[in-house]
Formats: structure tokens, C-alpha cells, sequence
């Protein structure tokens, strides 16, 4: 480079760039920062999922819960006349109920139906399914188990189903209160509550009790 006024050339030193052990290194530490980012990102994509998995579980069993509570809570207590003897409208064990009560909400229809709450079992998936179907007025016992009912699946992927029922069957002294897992139609009272145990075939996925008040009283 040439400077007026004193007839001198001056060399400028080039400017020195990026050595390969500093190249190298940065690499190093953006590979680092990526690594971080994306395992942020997996554990945070990994912790919605899991969110939504408990969203949906949760909703599931206030659903059923709903719908077994409000079924249970419509229960009519009726009894059938069969030549001289009275038994209830209402039959159960440990893995099936049987009741009486009014249309469905979502059915659209009027009068009574007869509703059937049962575990139908499998080798690896059991549900829980609810047939109902319209009552015949014209008969004292519930109708056959025919294929003109619907049904809806509330549950799978069970393991078991346990009903139980608490009350006393009998009025009788030395009959008192508490659990049983049979209520016969010859009771001469309706159970004050029902305990449907349901275990999943996940042991993950547990269901807690659900119990049921069963709002009906019998005249005397």
C-alpha cells in the first residue's frame, strides 16, 4: 500500500480466519445444544401424551360412572304378581343386574325398559356391557335374553367385574344390614346400595369402587 508524502509502500497482514481445533470445538458445543433442545422436546412431546392418555382415562370413568349412577338412581321399584307371591322387579349377582326403569335419555322413546348391566367374559378382553330393551306390561318376570335388545359396550379390556349389594333382603330380626353378593328377587326389599368393583387387565389402569344409592322404597 502506498502513502503520500513519504513515497513508502506498506504491507497490511493478512487477517488470520478459524483454525481447524476451533472449528472443531464449535462443533462440539453446537452438537451438545442440539442434543439438549431435541431431549427437551421428546420429554416434553412424551409428557403431553401422557396428559392426554390421563385426560381420556379420566373422562372415560366419569362417563360410566355417570351412567351407572343415573341408571341406578332411576331404579322403580315394582314388584310382580305371580298367582299369590310378590317378588321384586329387580335380580342380581356378582356378575349381572337386572332392573327395571324409564326409557333411556338418548332413545327418544317413553314407558318402562328393562335393563341388564353384565360382564361378558373373554379369554383376554372382558366388557362391560348394558343391554336394555322395551317392557312387555303384560309380563310378570323380565323377558328372555333375546337378540332384539341393544346394548351398549360402557367398558373393555377388563379382567373381572364384581357386584355386590348392600341392605338388608328380609325384614326380619335377625336379619341385619350389610354385604351381599346375591340380592334375590324374593327379597322383600330392594338394596340400599350397589358396589360394582371393576378390575382392569392393566395394573396400570385401576378403576376405583363405584358405589351406587338405590333411591327406592317398597310400600308396605
Amino acid at each position: 500500500m502506498y502513502t503520500p508524502g513519504t513515497g513508502n509502500t506498506v504491507n497490511q497482514s493478512p487477517q488470520q480466519g478459524f483454525t481447524l481445533l476451533e472449528i472443531m470445538v464449535a462443533m462440539v458445543v453446537l452438537t451438545l445444544i442440539m442434543t439438549a433442545s431435541f431431549g427437551a422436546l421428546r420429554l416434553g412431546e412424551r409428557s403431553w401424551e401422557t396428559g392426554l392418555e390421563r385426560s381420556g382415562k379420566t373422562e372415560t370413568l366419569r362417563t360410566v360412572s355417570g351412567v351407572l349412577e343415573r341408571l341406578v338412581s332411576q331404579i322403580l321399584p315394582m314388584q310382580w304378581q305371580q298367582n299369590n307371591d310378590k317378588f321384586l322387579a329387580f335380580e342380581g349377582d356378582s356378575q349381572q343386574l337386572r332392573f327395571i326403569g324409564p326409557a333411556p335419555s338418548h332413545n327418544g322413546s317413553t314407558g318402562l325398559f328393562e335393563y341388564t348391566l353384565t360382564l361378558i367374559p373373554d379369554a383376554t378382553n372382558a366388557q362391560l356391557m348394558l343391554y336394555y330393551r322395551l317392557h312387555d306390561p303384560d309380563r310378570s318376570d323380565f323377558a328372555e335374553q333375546g337378540s332384539d335388545r341393544q346394548q351398549v359396550k360402557l367398558v373393555d379390556e377388563l379382567r373381572s367385574v364384581m357386584i355386590s349389594y348392600y341392605g338388608a333382603p328380609q325384614d326380619k330380626p335377625n336379619v341385619r344390614e350389610g354385604w351381599h353378593d346375591r340380592w334375590s328377587r324374593e327379597a322383600e326389599n330392594y338394596p340400599r346400595l350397589i358396589r360394582i368393583q371393576l378390575a382392569a387387565g392393566s395394573q396400570q389402569d385401576q378403576w376405583p369402587d363405584l358405589y351406587l344409592p338405590v333411591r327406592t322404597a317398597l310400600e308396605k
